[in-house]
C-alpha cells in the first residue's frame, strides 16, 4: 500500500519548519513576557489594595488619637469640675450657719457705746473676716492708760466679744495735756443679741 508521495521541495519544508520555529518562539516569548507581568499586575493590585487598608488604618489612628486627646481633656475638665465642686461644698457649709443668721451691727454698737468709759473715745472701728468668725479692730485715744485697761476689761465682761487683746498703746503730748493712742482687736461672740436671723 502507498501512502503517498510528498512532492514539495525541500526549501518550502525548511521555510515551514523555520514558520513553525518562529511562531513556537513567538508564543514561548509572549508566555514568557505575559506571564511575569501577570504576576506584576497582580502583586501590583494587591499592593495598592495593602496600601489602601495601610491608609484608611493610618487615617482611624490618627482619628482615634484625635479622640483620645479631646476624651482626655474632657476627663480633665470633668476632674476639675468636680474639684470646683468639691470646694464650693466646703465654702457653702462653713457659710451655712452665717447665711441664716447676720450680725446686729446696731446692737453691738449701742453695747459699745455704753462701755466706753470716760475720758476715752473712739477714733475708727474696722472688721474682717478670719476662720469663720469676726475680727474687730478698734482705734481711738485715751487721757490715761488706766482707761485703756478699764476699757480693754468692760469689753472682756460684756458678753459680746473674746480674745481682747491690746496691740499698742502710744504717749503722745500736747503741752500740758497727756494723750494716749492705742488700737485694740477681738473677736466678736456669736451671741442671740449680736445675731438675727435674716
Amino acid at each position: 500500500m502507498i501512502k503517498g508521495i510528498n512532492l514539495i521541495p525541500d526549501e518550502i519544508k525548511d521555510g515551514w519548519r523555520l514558520k513553525r520555529w518562529k511562531r513556537t518562539f513567538i508564543l514561548a516569548a509572549a508566555a514568557y513576557l505575559a506571564v511575569p507581568g501577570l504576576v506584576y499586575f497582580r502583586q501590583h493590585t494587591v499592593i495598592t489594595q495593602k496600601r489602601a487598608e495601610e491608609a484608611a488604618l493610618q487615617k482611624g489612628k490618627e482619628s482615634f488619637a484625635g479622640k483620645g486627646a479631646i476624651y482626655t481633656e474632657l476627663s480633665r475638665r470633668i476632674r476639675d469640675a468636680q474639684q470646683a465642686e468639691t470646694e464650693l461644698k466646703k465654702r457653702l457649709n462653713v457659710t451655712a450657719d452665717l447665711a441664716d443668721k447676720r450680725i446686729s451691727w446696731s446692737n453691738v454698737l449701742k453695747k459699745l457705746s455704753h462701755d466706753v468709759p470716760q475720758g476715752l473715745w473712739l477714733k475708727n472701728l474696722s472688721t474682717s473676716d478670719s476662720a469663720g468668725s469676726k475680727k474687730l479692730r478698734i482705734l481711738g485715744s485715751a487721757l490715761s492708760n488706766r482707761a485703756v485697761a478699764d476699757f480693754i476689761f468692760t469689753l472682756e465682761n460684756s458678753g459680746y466679744f473674746d480674745n481682747v487683746a491690746l496691740s499698742y498703746t502710744q504717749r503722745r503730748d500736747f503741752g500740758s495735756e497727756t494723750v494716749y493712742d492705742f488700737e485694740l482687736s477681738a473677736s466678736l461672740r456669736k451671741t442671740d443679741e449680736v445675731m438675727y436671723e435674716w
